[in-house]
């Protein structure tokens, strides 16, 4: 069984455009020869597209390193925090049969551009991981009030979360990390150096394990606001600006971009979520119907949430898009 931290989260898109405007970006930083030469897996498909200045990512969402044989799944995930629910309060699922692939398709710069101002990730996809799944940030909840390696729960040797700090959303869709995703990270490591690629976020910089120089551990206080520094890599020997997941404590994943950064959603209050008020006019029911019947936590459960509002599940999430970055 393989066990750790991740959570589900809300409206995830199966493809989103995510890139830095070309008229913004600096010359200075191109990451068009790491990006190709990198080890995607055999699941995922990387374009170069050099007129653009960008490359396209697509895959089937389902990680090379599989998944643990069963998970807990929220009985009602809107009841959170999980960690101090019983068994009882949990669905177990198989993998074998619940879980099952979610395309994922999206369109990245190759020059991204570093920016003082920051910009906070949101729920959803906020990059791209090497294997083909789906790179999350820290959090369960809209609010960031709780991170789901903190709210990890195991039960009779089931856990929430597995080995690799990933899971799926309750639907058995979006597989994602919500830590490092030690899967990846292990397999390529090399004792005494900084860590390799693990993948890319939404404004084009790449992102790595805790490993520094020297393989020195990196922690949150070793990084900036954002969880990056500039430095060497192995594949930005010149040094490069760069994210670090951690291990230490929470952010344990990027919480915001330095880098410039797109993204083509309508966003709720405070530039967070879905706009919860086009939805429901778009269902034709009221914004406090819709948010009462989702919940305040993630993952809500769609289909329940579409029973209470007397339409269909694909109604409910066609009228809630994705966020591409998140």
């Amino acid at each position: 069984m393989l066990y750790s931290t991740a959570a589900a989260s809300v409206l995830m898109a199966t493809g989103a455009l995510i890139y830095s405007p070309i008229s913004a970006q600096d010359t200075s930083t191109d990451t068009a020869e790491a990006i190709e030469s990198a080890p995607w897996h055999d699941n995922v498909e990387i374009t170069m597209q050099p007129e653009t200045n960008s490359f396209n990512y697509k895959s089937n969402g389902i990680p090379s390193h599989g998944f643990a044989e069963q998970y807990l799944i929220p009985s009602d995930p809107s009841n959170q925090p999980f960690k101090d629910k019983p068994a009882e309060f949990f669905v177990v699922a198989n993998s074998a049969d619940d879980f099952i692939e979610s395309e994922l398709e999206t369109t990245i710069t190759t020059r991204p551009v570093y920016t003082d101002t920051t910009t906070d990730t949101s729920l959803g996809l906020i990059g791209v991981a090497i294997n083909g799944a789906r790179i999350f940030n820290d959090y369960e909840d809209f609010e960031r009030a709780l991170t789901a390696q903190d709210d990890q729960v195991v039960h009779d040797h089931v856990a929430f979360l597995d080995n690799c700090n990933g899971h799926t959303l309750a639907n058995g869709k979006d597989y994602h990390y919500h830590g490092i995703p030690v899967c990846i990270a292990e397999a390529i490591a090399q004792p005494g150096k900084h860590s390799s690629m693990i993948g890319v976020l939404a404004d084009g910089f790449p992102v790595y394990a805790n490993n520094d120089v020297g393989g020195i551990v990196v922690t949150n206080d070793d990084l900036d606001e954002c969880s990056g520094h500039f430095g060497t890599t192995p594949e930005f020997p010149d040094g490069i600006y760069h994210y670090h997941l951690t291990a230490d404590e929470a952010p344990y994943m990027i919480d915001c971009y330095h880098g410039e950064v797109e993204e083509t959603r309508a966003e709720g209050p405070n530039g967070q979520g879905p706009d919860f008020a086009a939805a429901a006019d778009e269902l034709g029911v009221t914004e406090a119907a819709l948010r009462e019947a989702l919940g305040t936590s993630m993952p809500p459960d769609f289909g329940a949430a579409a029973q209470a509002l007397g339409v269909s599940e694909d109604a409910l999430t066609t009228a809630l898009p994705a966020p591409p970055g998140r």
